[in-house]
């Protein structure tokens, strides 16, 4: 047990979303259950307005710091900010530990250089590789102590390769799901469901060409994304003029898509890049057959032929010619799916995923033992 261990938790990020939202939420959960006592740390007037709740939620301190570092600003100014942002709360509420947790690799590093232990959580990996410097910056303090953590084994190595932590330093703890309370329902109209931030790396455009022609195999079907972005407004407007509007949906985000996993027959994730993908893993425990890019830690979820399918980037006739087969098949889409929800129940439980933290928490500090 953890009770009475004092962790201070780091959200640099002026805004949460997706699988990082969702992470630090599960996160206070298990503190709050564990009897820690957690103060979040968030940047001063940016902060999302869901963490204030959130902290409530969980019984967490809520502390807000000014913070001026943004994505915009020099390389080597962000540590001095971030050292600004948080060094009063590590002096004054002096915690055990320090938990970091961010989607933007490099944000809060100069933590690794605090006098506490400190578990850094990365949630996504670098678009390229860090210089020698920065990368001698973030080997050094790993080794001090600390741990470095990542959501997949995939995310795990391209972290190793670009920002320079050793593979020793890095502990993988995946994402995790809740069993839902109900699964599909009676037969209706063939979904297939995508959930996530409309931006490049979750290529909506292989996911709209794919729609195109699966429509021309199976005019009944629908597809249906998920969620907001800077490209959702384009791609309304593409759907319009391929006169498709109406099987090709972007409803925008919705904060509680269960209604809509539970409608939807097979989940489609066409990413570039993809630490691991918790909404894959949310698809997979409502018994839904998933068709998935070989990127990042996807392939770690999904068994190809097993649980899904799992086919090259872009491949826009691979994914095509597997959901059509998905689509025409009810058999198989209740094999596939039925074997993903065991996957998911067995290897992606909260309950998994509760007790890898708590091991690195006594790992790091030694109090749980």
């Amino acid at each position: 047990m953890a009770k009475g261990m004092k962790i201070l938790v780091i959200v640099p990020d002026a805004a949460q979303y997706g699988g990082t939202s969702t992470f630090l939420e599960r996160l206070l959960d298990i503190h709050a259950r564990q009897g820690v006592v957690t103060t979040l740390l968030v940047p001063e007037g940016r902060s999302h307005p869901s963490l204030v709740s959130l902290a409530q939620k969980h019984g967490a301190e809520l502390l807000r710091s000014p913070n001026r570092a943004t994505p915009d600003t020099a390389p080597f100014l962000t540590p001095i900010l971030d050292l600004l942002f948080s060094w009063r709360a590590v002096a004054s509420r002096r915690p055990d530990l320090v938990v970091v947790s961010t989607g933007d690799p490099g944000r809060m590093s100069v933590a690794l250089y605090f006098p506490v232990p400190v578990l850094y959580i990365l949630h996504s990996t670098p678009e390229y590789g860090f210089r020698l410097l920065p990368r001698w910056y973030m080997g050094l303090g790993a080794r001090l102590g600390n741990r470095v953590m990542t959501v997949s084994q995939a995310a795990a190595e391209e972290v190793c390769q670009t920002m320079g932590v050793p593979r020793s330093r890095i502990s993988v703890v995946h994402n995790s799901c809740r069993s839902p309370e109900r699964l599909q329902g009676e037969p209706g109209p063939l979904v297939i469901l995508t959930a996530g931030h409309l931006v490049a790396y979750k290529d909506p455009w292989t996911w709209l060409e794919v729609a195109r022609t699966v429509l021309q195999g199976c005019p009944s079907a629908t597809f249906v994304w998920l969620g907001d972005g800077e490209l959702l407004q384009e791609l309304r407007a593409r759907a319009r003029e391929l006169c498709l509007e109406d099987r090709i949906l972007f409803p925008g985000y919705h904060a509680d898509p269960t209604a809509w996993f539970v409608r939807a027959r097979i989940y489609l994730q066409p990413s570039l890049r993809e630490s691991h993908g918790i909404a894959v893993l949310e698809a997979m425990s409502h018994g839904l057959p998933c068709v998935v890019a070989a990127a990042g830690g996807l392939p770690e979820s999904v068994l190809n032929n097993e649980t899904g399918y799992v086919c090259a980037p872009r491949d826009v006739a691979g994914f095509t010619d597997r959901i059509l087969a998905l689509l025409r098949d009810t058999a198989l889409r209740s094999r596939l799916g039925t074997a993903g929800r065991v996957r998911a129940e067995e290897i992606f439980s909260e309950t998994a995923q509760e007790r890898k933290i708590l091991a690195l928490y006594d790992r790091l500090t030694g109090k749980l033992g």
